[in-house]
């Protein structure tokens, strides 16, 4: 490995950790067995550093490209299926553990050392879950209620990375942070589902 790559190494385990604000240039270099001239030579600043490291965090944890309507034509339930599947995939595979807890931390309190990060890195997701999403509501149930589906399905995984401490000491049987992914997934799907046509079910009693 080179220099800058053991700053990046070392950055995203410290930034992961303790956020923007919270890591220190000296407590990197100390981490990579290097000093503050090497960062500076590397990447210009701590900010220029956390850019470099989020950028390589988000591409750590998108080695599968994402799934789309495009890709499953005229099929937007095994749509939703497959984009659930990769999504659980990518926040709880192992392998990836700092990477994407330093992406939940910079999606969940913005640092503001990166300009655009929500418009250019989370959208891009939401926008594909949106667009499955879209496709299996029915024409006439608004914007809003079709965005409180996406973002219930993003709880619905998220919960089971940010909320997993929690879960591990949940005294149930069987342990819920033992399930797998495909249990995981198949169940967000069948409630997403369950609940997108529910609300079709209920708008059309209503009419």
């Amino acid at each position: 490995m080179t220099t800058r790559d053991d700053i990046l190494a070392a950055a995203v385990e410290i930034f992961a950790e303790k956020g923007f604000d919270g890591a220190s240039v000296r407590e990197i270099c100390q981490a990579a067995g290097t000093n503050s001239a090497a960062i500076n030579y590397h990447f210009e600043s701590k900010a220029a550093l956390y850019r470099s490291v989020v950028e390589l965090a988000y591409r750590s944890a998108t080695i599968h490209p994402m799934p789309t309507l495009h890709d499953h034509e005229g099929d937007p339930d095994r749509a939703l299926t497959e984009w659930i599947s990769w999504y659980l995939h990518r926040i709880l595979e192992p392998g990836g553990d700092a990477a994407n807890r330093l992406l939940l931390r910079e999606s969940a309190s913005p640092s503001g050392a990166l300009d655009g990060f929500v418009a250019s890195v989370i959208y891009p997701v939401y926008r594909g879950l949106e667009s499955i999403v879209d496709a299996i509501c029915p024409a006439e149930l608004d914007a809003r209620t079709r965005q409180l589906h996406c973002v219930s399905i993003l709880g619905q995984c998220l919960v089971h990375r940010v909320c997993r401490p929690m879960l591990e000491q949940l005294p149930v049987e069987p342990p819920i942070h033992e399930a797998d992914l495909a249990e995981i997934a198949a169940v967000v799907t069948a409630n997403a589902l369950a609940a997108i046509r529910a609300d079709h079910a209920a708008r059309s009693r209503n009419r």
